[in-house]
């Protein structure tokens, strides 16, 4: 394996030029950069992050726990702190839960192991039951942070899209487009994502006028079949609107409603919420969650908390409604 010193001897400088212009310490010639760069693609020269951690006491690296990278809207997050963590010379690794409690605790663990810096951790698993994991990690000086996690100030500091707001103003676009039965699929029951969706729909429902028999809640776990089924149940219940935890939701809706035979949107209304690329493929209405501010905030956050600047530790990003023609 090359190493920093053979890299110093093919170009021709000490061993602490190429250390710090690694670590992006100092700006060296551009004659020397080029040089630098040639000679480690040449000799394959990789950081060896854990060899950094255990000389130097401090770790460069990022972890990031999300449900999963099938999701788009965790994966353009994921994309948008990666890109910003890079900048300040950090590495980021993704480990995924499948929304299962024990992996993620098991995955706390693996973090104890690798000696991360700091965590990110997006959403919580269906079966969550404590915190004692994640205090594990803060005991051992480890910054946890949380995105879409935590949707008022706690424990940990936190980035959040207000979804409250955003799920008023989905709802109260679909009543003045003349919807009167309208159906929300959430997410695990008594999940704090499924009720930060129900809560504020139930509500504007209520105060609008509906009586409960003109709007129905339906849960999943987000399995195709599971989705499906829901969205039978709901034409069945005969709405003229369905609303989405996610464009992944909403998109297996869309299947199902084309399947039936109803039109889009003179039949049925459609509203997702993440707008992801796939909203926008299919021309889907969407509340965007702004992954890009989610993912900004959320590493600028992670960043001064690192660097021990002072920073506010808990942020609402407000969402936009993007109408398409599903709704119009």
């Amino acid at each position: 394996m090359a190493t920093i010193k053979d890299i110093a001897e093919r170009v021709g400088v000490s061993t602490c030029t190429v250390s710090r212009y690694i670590n992006r310490k100092i700006v060296v010639k551009e004659e020397t950069a080029k040089k630098i760069d040639e000679a480690i693609k040449e000799l394959d020269y990789h950081k060896n992050y854990m060899a950094v951690s255990l000389k130097t006491r401090s770790s460069k690296i990022i972890a990031l726990v999300i449900p999963s990278l099938k999701n788009v809207f965790f994966a353009e997050i994921a994309d948008n702190i990666a890109s910003r963590l890079e900048k300040k010379g950090y590495s980021m690794i993704t480990f995924t839960t499948d929304n299962n409690y024990e992996k993620e605790m098991e995955t706390c663990e693996r973090l104890l192991e690798v000696g991360v810096a700091g965590v990110i951790f997006m959403t919580k698993p269906f079966d969550f039951q404590n915190d004692d994991h994640l205090e594990r990690l803060r005991k051992h000086n480890i910054v946890t942070l949380m995105i879409n996690r935590n949707f008022e100030p706690k424990n940990y500091p936190s980035v959040s899209t207000d979804f409250k707001d955003g799920v008023q103003r989905a709802t109260r676009l679909l009543i003045e487009k003349g919807c009167k039965n309208i159906g929300l699929i959430v997410g695990a029951k008594n999940h704090p994502q499924s009720d930060i969706y129900r809560e504020p729909f139930i509500e504007v429902m209520q105060d609008s006028g509906f009586s409960p028999d003109s709007y129905h809640v339906k849960t999943c776990h987000f399995s195709p079949k599971e989705m499906e089924k829901v969205t039978e149940e709901l034409l069945d219940d005969g709405v003229d609107a369905i609303f989405g935890i996610s464009d992944f939701i909403t998109l297996s809706a869309l299947k199902v409603i084309e399947k039936r035979g109803f039109k889009i949107p003179q039949d049925i209304m459609l509203i997702g919420s993440g707008n992801t690329q796939f909203s926008e493929l299919v021309n889907i209405s969407s509340l965007d969650s702004r992954t890009d501010l989610l993912g900004q905030k959320g590493a600028e956050m992670l960043l001064a908390l690192l660097e021990g600047k002072e920073t506010k530790t808990f942020i609402l990003v407000k969402p936009d409604i993007v109408e398409r023609a599903s709704t119009n």
